[in-house]
């Protein structure tokens, strides 16, 4: 009976101690790893520019769509691989992705940040990415009317500028964790018609989802003091302002209802269409949400981050948005969505 006994502790012991083992192991995704990535570096504007590509193995068009993936500020392309794991989109669906790197880690997205490197060397970030299409170009074709960009925070706000002032290279964009900057309506003030997506949170405690001014920490730490760092939209006038010169708008609402049982908040959903182009300008707005990419890799806890939405795969949404927009057909909505 004792031995018995023993052995039932033993084997609770062991049950307990695999436990947390096995959610680690199920729960990491996979990821390309960087090392199947190109690394290449250009001169544009007079500066030394890095970047990182991933061309799909398996391919079957000559020419292939580009999406390029914007790092935040402070942070790197290469960490971008692992955040988004858009590489593995990549070779799904048949795209170059490329995952550039802002000067100073930061992208000029038209704030004018004082205290940015970036902001004031004034850098030509658009350039680099004509430069950067026309580099992988000569490595492999690229389909020229198939290319987007995406990005967080500081490369949300820059891929709303390519958007502006590239408008004949890029066919559409999406902005995570970043709302449009008045900074970038003042470089911008009557955007052309094109199909541009957000996602935001309203618990973002970086950029404001009802506008106002971005606020930077200083550090990692709880109370770290913040900078201001530029005057944003709201997600709603965010919205309003790209749709702005649709000859036709319509608009409809919905929303995703909840998979987590313990949060009950549905994400709301907004889309202006302009039935006279097929542009969209749709937006997910996730309450509770924080500054993240939804459903990112590094991500660890609601604490730090906010509600992480496991509701949204935010590659998924983003990728989908822009095979919608390459296809001739009329454009619907990105997701099935509950009343």
């Amino acid at each position: 009976m004792i031995r018995n006994r023993y052995e039932i502790f033993r084997l609770h012991l062991i049950l307990i101690l695999m436990i947390p083992f096995s959610f680690f192991c199920k729960s990491l995704p996979s990821v390309v790893p960087v090392k199947d990535h190109t690394l290449e570096s250009i001169v544009s504007d007079g500066i030394v520019r890095t970047f990182r590509y991933y061309i799909p193995k398996n391919r079957s068009e000559t020419k292939l769509p580009v999406v390029f993936i914007l790092h935040g500020g402070g942070g790197s392309g290469e960490g971008m691989i692992y955040l988004s794991r858009m590489s593995e989109k990549a070779e799904e669906y048949g795209f170059i992705a490329v995952y550039p790197d802002g000067y100073a880690n930061r992208w000029n997205d038209g704030r004018k940040i004082a205290h940015s490197l970036t902001d004031k060397r004034n850098t030509k970030d658009v350039e680099f990415f004509r430069d950067m299409v026309r580099f992988i170009d000569l490595k492999i074709p690229v389909d020229y009317s198939r290319i987007h960009a995406v990005g967080i925070s500081n490369g949300g706000f820059m891929t709303q500028r390519l958007l502006c002032e590239a408008d004949d290279l890029f066919r559409s964009v999406y902005s995570v964790a970043a709302v449009t900057s008045k900074g970038l309506v003042e470089i911008c003030p009557s955007p052309r018609a094109k199909s541009i997506g957000f996602i935001m949170g309203t618990a973002d405690d970086v950029i404001p989802y009802s506008g106002g001014t971005v606020s930077i920490p200083k550090d990692m730490s709880p109370n770290a003091s913040r900078i201001p760092a530029g005057e944003v939209l709201s997600f709603t006038d965010s919205l309003k302002f790209w749709s702005s010169n649709f000859t036709c708008k319509e608009e409809s609402k919905a929303k995703k209802r909840h998979l987590n049982k313990f949060w009950k908040r549905d994400i709301e959903y907004t889309k202006f269409s302009d039935c006279s182009t097929d542009e969209v300008v749709e937006g997910y707005l996730i309450p509770g949400g924080g500054h993240i990419w939804p459903n990112g890799f590094f991500y660890q806890n609601e604490k730090q981050y906010g509600y992480l939405s496991k509701d949204l795969d935010t590659r998924e949404i983003v990728i989908q948005f822009f095979r919608r927009t390459d296809s001739k057909e009329k454009l619907v909505d990105n997701a099935s969505f509950g009343n």
